[in-house]
């Protein structure tokens, strides 16, 4: 009898020789002929291959890697939810939040005053619409600044079926364009379009309706003359009216409304006397001593209206106004302003640096980076100065921005760590990089130096800081760090140029430029960018659009047979595998299963080894509970048929190979506690039937062994050897 695949306790991973061997090409009769831009990439992924396994420094055992993630996810979901944290809570930039409308078909609408944000369900319609609720529309009503843009778009769209909005993002457009619509057409609506606007026809619109469309920095608005037509052409028909929404540098001649936007105090009184149901609100609470027109004059209606709201709560939760407008990041920059006017020592400003990078971490890896900082900008200079960076100083004049503190461990022992009001979180370090461009340089090359840190608390610290300074310029940053991280050999750059961009993307107005680019990393190439698109897809990045995410794996998995690529994406379809998930990653997990592509059976094996444990900590869903059976016997059927490839990464010997079979046996041993995996297990035994005689006497083999270490029952041992031989 053939050599059997390894058995439970057989060891996890091949020898240190074989590690850094590159793996052996499949089997021709396993592997499709690979695309020409595969054969391109074929010296990249073997020097891949052997450089790859940096990332796990001595152990990388796949077991190991897994238990690894799963706590690099939790530091990351961690650090996100803290820049996320500020911004959920107070008013000063175009957040997610407010309520959440129900949208027809499958949508859910966002909105609180401001521009809507569509979450749509992979397998809903293409087109959905949703009418603006009665709620909206009596604070529209209240609140309502009107605007010259308004009164030429209601004069327009009366003969007009279509017309664009033309304006940035949180100025009062949404509400600008609804009210105009409110004045011509019974009712207004929100359409939206899953892809290409080709698909709405007159079935998804109704006579006398109007509708919204959001078309900020859409694929389609490449070709907006030739979709406006079309979209006018199909308004007309049903008789009802459109208004696009769009931002600045879009132009379609007669068609363009310039919205013009309301002042940001008028928003504010308008929303703070609605909202607490007194027209005198604004002389009941003195918010003339409080400068609220000043400290409003550079703000966008949007922050005006979000300022509202908090003041609003603030009063009903009574408390006091002063104590409220010092909580808005709104207000932030001012007191940075001042900060710095204090003129504090050097090295409080490398300390102000550094924390705004590192906050959260324990409080000496926060000045021993300040040190550092410090050090870097020193030796630069070319003429030594007076020294007032002397470490004698107190941490005290160190903590001299307000915000910034440190706090004892729960338990003994445990030290300080350094922490940040929530609002500073997302604001501190874009104002240090926008308010001191003589630090940028050296801040660069200080984060690079702390990206290749071995601590994953100060790496994940170091690309979410990243991500942020790619919201003030992200054709710069891409320069300074993404295009580097992402072309390395190294697994630990590509995770950071990865990490980055779900920072970058907390900011809605980011999310498209970051799609954008990591669809030209996982399409275009070349091979260590795909590999870095297929980590940056395992983030909340890839969460906004999984049919896209999909899209992309696809095209990686389809065209390549490189063990780390395909790990890659296997450990992010795990890192946004959820409930909300669950079925979608299985029926493209299957589908790859069942494909004729190396590449894919492998991806998907490892993704299983990921997946498939029974019992999860933490709220990740059982995969049985999730996916139909079908797809999990196609799953597991090539999953095992794979362990036995002469591919020493995948194959006999390997930790993937010896992963699969224990996880195997753990659905084997649940046979009575869980009858829902019986037609999975007998489906499984039931296809092995047509396999080799390898795999045959592989299954014959685990029967054997499971039997004699009473893993399943006698009666069950012959259930499953009649299966295996007679089906």
């Amino acid at each position: 009898m053939s050599e059997p695949a390894p058995g439970p306790d057989a060891p996890t991973t091949q020898s240190r020789g074989q590690e850094d061997t590159p793996p052996p090409a499949a089997e021709p009769s396993q592997v499709s002929d690979r695309d020409e831009h595969d054969h391109q990439d074929q010296d990249d992924q073997d020097d891949d291959e052997r450089d790859s396994h940096d990332e796990y420094e001595e152990d990388d055992a796949l077991a190991s890697r897994i238990r690894k993630e799963k706590e690099h996810l939790r530091l990351r979901l961690a650090s996100l939810r803290k820049l996320k944290a500020g911004q959920d809570t107070t008013a000063g930039r175009d957040w997610f939040g407010g309520p959440v409308n129900h949208a027809s078909d499958y949508a859910r609408v966002y909105g609180a005053g401001r521009d809507f944000y569509n979450v749509s369900s992979s397998d809903g319609p293409p087109v959905q619409s949703a009418p603006v609720t009665a709620e909206r529309l009596e604070r529209l009503k209240a609140c309502l600044v009107p605007t010259e843009s308004q009164t030429q778009l209601a004069k327009l769209l009366v003969d007009e079926p279509l017309l664009l909005l033309r304006g940035p993002r949180n100025t009062g457009r949404t509400m600008t364009a609804i009210a105009a619509l409110l004045e011509v057409t019974q009712s207004c609506h929100r359409l939206m379009v899953r892809g290409e606007p080709i698909h709405v026809d007159m079935s998804h619109l109704d006579k006398g309706i109007g509708y919204l469309l959001l078309a900020d920095e859409s694929s389609w608005t490449a070709q907006l003359e030739e979709v406006a037509d079309y979209l006018s052409a199909v308004a007309a028909r049903r008789d009802c009216r459109i208004v696009v929404l769009v931002g600045p540098g879009y132009d379609l001649p007669h068609r363009v409304v310039d919205h013009t936007p309301p002042t940001a105090d008028q928003v504010f009184r308008k929303t703070f006397a609605y909202l607490l149901s007194d027209p005198d609100a604004w002389q009941a609470h003195r918010l003339d001593e409080h400068d609220i027109v000043g400290r409003l004059a550079d703000c966008q209606p949007a922050e005006a209206l979000q300022l509202a709201q908090q003041l609003a709560n603030g009063v009903q939760r009574n408390q006091t106004i002063a104590d409220v407008l010092n909580a808005q990041p709104l207000f932030t920059r001012t007191r940075f302003h001042k900060h710095l006017d204090k003129e504090p020592t050097r090295f409080g400003r490398y300390f102000l640096v550094s924390s705004a990078v590192l906050h959260g971490l324990s409080e000496p890896v926060v000045s021993r980076a300040a040190l550092s900082l410090s050090q870097q900008i020193r030796d630069g200079k070319e003429e030594s100065e007076d020294d007032d960076t002397s470490i004698w100083e107190r941490l005290g004049n160190w903590l001299s921005y307000s915000g910034i503190s440190t706090v004892q461990g729960d338990r003994r022992g445990e030290g300080r760590r350094l922490q940040l009001r929530d609002e500073l979180a997302p604001l501190l370090l874009p104002m240090i990089w926008e308010e001191l461009p003589a630090v940028r340089d050296h801040l660069y090359v200080w984060l690079r130096h702390l990206g290749e840190s071995t601590d994953e608390h100060v790496r994940i610290k170091v690309a979410h800081a990243v991500g942020l300074l790619a919201t003030c310029d992200f054709d710069l940053i891409e320069r300074e760090f993404l295009d580097e991280w992402s072309r390395s050999t190294k697994v630990r750059p590509k995770q950071l140029a990865a990490w980055a961009l779900e920072a970058a993307t907390s900011d809605p107005e980011m999310r498209d430029r970051v799609h954008a680019l990591l669809r030209t990393w996982s399409e275009t190439g070349p091979h260590q960018r795909r590999i870095t698109a297929a980590i940056a897809y395992g983030s909340r990045t890839g969460m906004q659009n999984i049919d896209e995410v999909f899209k992309s794996f696809r095209v990686i998995t389809l065209t390549t047979k490189n063990y780390w690529l395909c790990d890659a994406v296997a450990r992010s379809i795990s890192d946004i595998y959820g409930a909300d998930t669950a079925r979608p990653i299985a029926e493209e997990l299957a589908g790859w299963a069942r494909a004729d592509k190396f590449g894919g059976w492998l991806a998907a094996a490892l993704a299983l080894a990921r997946l498939s444990p029974l019992r999860h900590n933490g709220a990740r869903p059982v995969l049985l509970d999730h996916a139909a059976e079908a797809d999990l016997i196609a799953l597991w059927t090539r999953s095992l048929e794979l362990s036995l490839s002469p591919d020493e990464m995948a194959g006999r010997g390997s930790g993937l190979a010896g992963q699969l079979w224990q996880l195997f046996t753990d659905w084997v041993r649940e046979w009575e506690e869980r009858p829902s995996l019986r037609p999975v297990l007998e489906g499984v035994f039931r296809a092995s039937r047509s396999g080799t005689l390898r795999l045959r006497r592989t299954y014959q083999l685990y029967l054997l062994l499971w039997q004699h270490d009473q893993t399943i029952s006698a009666p069950l041992f012959h259930h499953l050897t009649r299966i295996l031989k007679d089906g």
